[in-house]
């Protein structure tokens, strides 16, 4: 990347983080305040910005989920992955999330959920732990259906309902999966020429009821995650005593 553009790169992700701080301030609100809660519900992207970029600086596990209200496409801070002169024929709203990275377009109905935490072994692995599961449920659920998850994906019938990707930022690691809720296809020239052009689908295309599939998702997350911390602080708990037994762990 040359010079000239990683200032600017590095300007449009000052830019992203001060747009979301305006938002917490114009509600009273600081990211410091949510520092004891390690899952936010959002429904504005650049709210969860500030989020972010303590829970990098702190070392802090945070995940947000996101559910937009409207069409929008959310994108790295390279501009040129949004189609904009498509998105401002369409009322699209083009958010840049303050790192590198491709673009998605999510609508009403969508969820876009993304875990920030330090990348450590022995830790919560937030797409290992979510990926099978969901596709699990769909198994269930839709059980004369073809569920397969070629690379990234999650696919119904040859239909992508779902996208994830990683990204490593100072220490810590962002993992992000998109569930789509909704057909959205019709707008699939909100993308760039960078942008993947596919057949999707949203799960309310096979007939799954959203709020259930919502409200069994993050009940699932909320379980593994709470389970794996208590076990991880027991076994810290058994390393502490046998230490100070004089024995030592291998």
């Amino acid at each position: 990347m040359k010079f000239l553009d990683k200032i600017s790169n590095a300007k449009m992700a000052f830019k992203c983080l001060k747009e979301g701080e305006a938002l917490l301030a114009a509600q009273n609100i600081e990211a410091s305040d949510y520092d004891d809660q390690w899952l936010i519900e959002s429904k504005d992207f650049k709210w969860s910005f500030p989020f972010f970029a303590r829970a990098i600086k702190k070392g802090m596990d945070k995940l947000i989920v996101l559910e937009p209200q409207k069409p929008e496409v959310y994108c790295g801070i390279q501009a040129d992955y949004a189609n904009r002169e498509y998105c401002e024929k369409n009322n699209i709203s083009v958010v840049c999330f303050p790192t590198q990275g491709g673009a998605i377009f999510c609508n009403k109905g969508d969820m876009l959920l993304i875990f920030a935490h330090k990348n450590r072994v022995g830790e919560f692995q937030f797409l290992d732990f979510i990926k099978p599961r969901i596709v699990h449920y769909l198994k269930n659920v839709l059980p004369n259906s073809v569920i397969v998850t070629p690379n990234n994906d999650i696919e119904i019938d040859g239909r992508k309902v779902s996208g994830s990707t990683t990204a490593s930022k100072f220490g810590s690691l962002l993992e992000s999966i998109v569930i789509f809720g909704v057909n959205s296809s019709e707008h699939v020239n909100a993308l760039g020429h960078k942008g993947k052009i596919r057949e999707v689908a949203g799960l309310s295309d096979f007939g799954i009821d959203l709020t259930e599939f919502r409200t069994w998702l993050l009940d699932s997350i909320r379980h593994g995650y709470e389970n794996h911390g208590i076990r991880r602080e027991r076994r810290s708990k058994r390393r502490s005593k046998g230490r100070k037994n004089g024995s030592r762990d291998n």
